[in-house]
């Protein structure tokens, strides 16, 4: 045990992480310098490190999700990050764990279903793989995302500017959340310029940035010419780039799926991004974090 939570511990030459079995949570990622790279969930601030979001991202009007034409109370960002999830393979290198329903899941979100999580590590990459299975008989919509806290300023560049770079070199326009938590319609010029964002904190007063496509799924966080950290999405469509106010930490998310709007009868199935699989169907959501290589400049 390790902060009251049950812990699984990861190692190679390069990385050591950590694991909470609740919610499947990565809780720390330490290189062989021993560098932290991950938030610590300093509760004050925020207490989330790293959660996952399933089978909904976001908060939904009155708490509540539609469903085949029923409202079901459901906590933003699901039920995932609230539950506990068991082992069921490990070395020392890699585990996965599996959440699947309950009474409880089904009373916010009614499928059967199994969500095994993976986490592997290879080098100085961590690979983090949701596996989503549909074991009812019924299809059953879902969005996924992840929601990894990085340390901002990364260590070994407090002073400097830190960016994001996208692969692709693409400057998208993003969406924004609504006074009430829910995704506005408007759609914002780009805060990126020839595919690159310089953090600053003034860009989060109004919450997150949503991108709603472009992105690539490939892109560099950290300082120009200093250790930093590459992000690959393949199959993510959409991005979350969020911190609370100066928050020391930057959250960049890869979905697929977007939060909801404040329309309260959009139903989950009609929703952007929304993955609907078939009876029996599975559906992998990879993304893979490679920590201490230099940001391009």
């Amino acid at each position: 045990m390790e902060g009251a939570q049950a812990m699984i511990k990861l190692g190679n030459d390069w990385l050591t992480i950590a694991i909470a079995e609740l919610g499947a949570e990565l809780q720390s990622v330490t290189d062989a310098r021993g560098r932290d790279w991950l938030w610590n969930g300093d509760a004050s601030i925020w207490a989330g490190r790293s959660p996952l979001l399933f089978p909904v991202i976001g908060k939904h009007p009155d708490g509540k999700v539609l469903i085949d034409g029923q409202r079901y109370p459901i906590k933003s960002h699901g039920v995932a990050r609230t539950s506990l999830f068991a082992p069921i393979v490990q070395d020392g290198t890699s585990c996965t764990l599996r959440l699947t329903d309950t009474d409880e899941t089904r009373q916010a979100y009614p499928f059967a279903f199994a969500l095994d999580m993976t986490y592997r590590l290879d080098g100085a990459a961590l690979t983090m793989t949701a596996r989503i299975s549909n074991t009812g008989d019924k299809a059953m919509p879902f969005c996924f995302g992840y929601h990894p806290a990085l340390l901002w300023p990364l260590p070994d560049a407090q002073d400097r500017p830190h960016r994001i770079r996208l692969g692709n070199g693409a400057s998208p326009a993003h969406l924004r959340l609504g006074a009430d938590g829910q995704r506005a319609p408007a759609l914002h010029p780009s805060v990126f310029v020839d595919g690159v964002l310089t953090l600053d904190h003034a860009l989060f007063v109004e919450d997150a940035l949503i991108i709603p496509e472009g992105t690539g799924g490939h892109l560099w966080y950290g300082a120009d010419g200093l250790p930093g950290v590459a992000v690959d999405f393949p199959g993510m469509p959409h991005l979350g780039i969020w911190t609370k106010p100066n928050g020391p930490y930057i959250c960049i998310e890869p979905w697929h799926g977007l939060p909801s709007p404040s329309d309260p009868d959009e139903p989950l199935e009609r929703r952007a991004g929304v993955i609907k699989l078939a009876p029996g169907a599975a559906k992998e959501l990879p993304m893979t974090l490679t920590f201490g290589i230099p940001c391009s400049g």
